[in-house]
């Protein structure tokens, strides 16, 4: 268990004059400030009390590891909430008047709480209404890559997970005019091509990326059990997923569904759409980065060799995975 260190640095002025009766108050002031009790998480809440001096109200001078949400001030106290967001968080609360003090307090700290021991924090999990909005977003940005590829898809993650952690980022920004501009959408094409208007889409409500709770823009989580802003397909699948099955009729729009070729190592994943499949082949050579792919299930099931079908009988089929930020249905 770690603790988060908030130290209570007074500064005084000083000056030729000390009544012992004085300090004696003021020390009474400063020993009185109080913090919740217990261990704090991760991404939680808590309130430092501060009883305002005879002298001179208190003063937050210096705050690292938390996130400040709300101030209050009373006839003899002030009230801080915190974020907490890292485990070496300091907090440094200022004082001026007669004399020179510092006081440390420590609060325990656990990490997020995580009923289902899979490594994801149980607070990030979208609820139901969220989840149909970010699967609609993150199907419908990755399929409008078939026109024109966004110039935020980064040329270095060109290939099949590359697809899915640029689509599922994207899916969970806000998306405001300017969105469609930076992303290179035109959403009245989209329309016109496909009857679905982007702009009946609601936004994930709970949180944007980037700014997550706890963990910020590191919404993938490694073979090391860390949240991390890339993963390939083998940590995708590995930590950054919940298997549902082998059978194609679990899937929803926005899964995922995974194969892995012995020989060489390769894992290879595709989005489902619902009715079809979208993934990017991945480099196919030394001078051809591959391309984009959208199919309707019938045609991809009637077209493909054995060794890419979604069937139980092909020991390479890994079988269908949703994120786990995504609530378990």
């Amino acid at each position: 268990m770690n603790r988060i260190n908030i130290v209570y640095l007074f500064l005084i002025a000083l000056t030729t004059i000390a009544i012992s009766a004085t300090y004696l108050n003021f020390k009474r002031d400063y020993t009185a400030i109080t913090a919740k009790p217990g261990p704090i998480r991760r991404g939680e809440f808590f309130s430092i009390s501060v009883p305002h001096s005879a002298y001179e109200r208190p003063i937050l001078s210096h705050v690292r590891g938390a996130t400040l949400e709300r101030f209050t001030s009373e006839s003899n106290s002030s009230v801080y909430s915190f974020r907490a967001d890292d485990e070496d968080a300091v907090i440094v609360i200022s004082f001026s008047g007669l004399f020179r003090a510092r006081k440390s307090l420590s609060l325990e700290f656990e990490e997020f709480i995580d009923s289902d021991s899979d490594g994801f924090p149980d607070k990030l999990v979208l609820d139901l209404e969220d989840a149909e909005s970010f699967r609609a977003w993150f199907v419908n940005i990755s399929a409008y890559q078939v026109i024109e590829f966004s110039s935020r898809w980064s040329s270095q993650e060109r290939d099949c997970s590359g697809l899915i952690r640029f689509a599922a980022r994207e899916a969970l920004k806000r998306h405001d005019e300017q969105w469609f501009f930076d992303s290179d959408i035109d959403k009245e094409l989209w329309y016109e091509k496909t009857g679905i208007d982007f702009q009946a889409i609601p936004d994930v409500k709970k949180y944007n990326y980037p700014d997550i709770p706890i963990l910020k823009n590191r919404i993938f989580i490694s073979n090391k059990g860390e949240f991390t802003y890339f993963a390939d397909a083998y940590n995708l699948v590995r930590s950054s997923m919940v298997f549902k099955g082998r059978d194609l009729s679990v899937a929803r729009p926005g899964d995922i569904i995974f194969f892995h070729h012995p020989s060489p190592s390769t894992f290879h994943s595709m989005i489902y759409t619902g009715d079809g499949l979208i993934y990017h082949t991945g480099p196919l050579s030394e001078t051809d980065s591959g391309v984009l792919k959208l199919w309707r299930m019938e045609d991809y099931l009637r077209t493909m060799p054995y060794q890419w079908l979604p069937i139980h009988n092909n020991e390479n089929y890994l079988g269908v995975y949703a994120f786990k930020f995504l609530p378990r249905q």
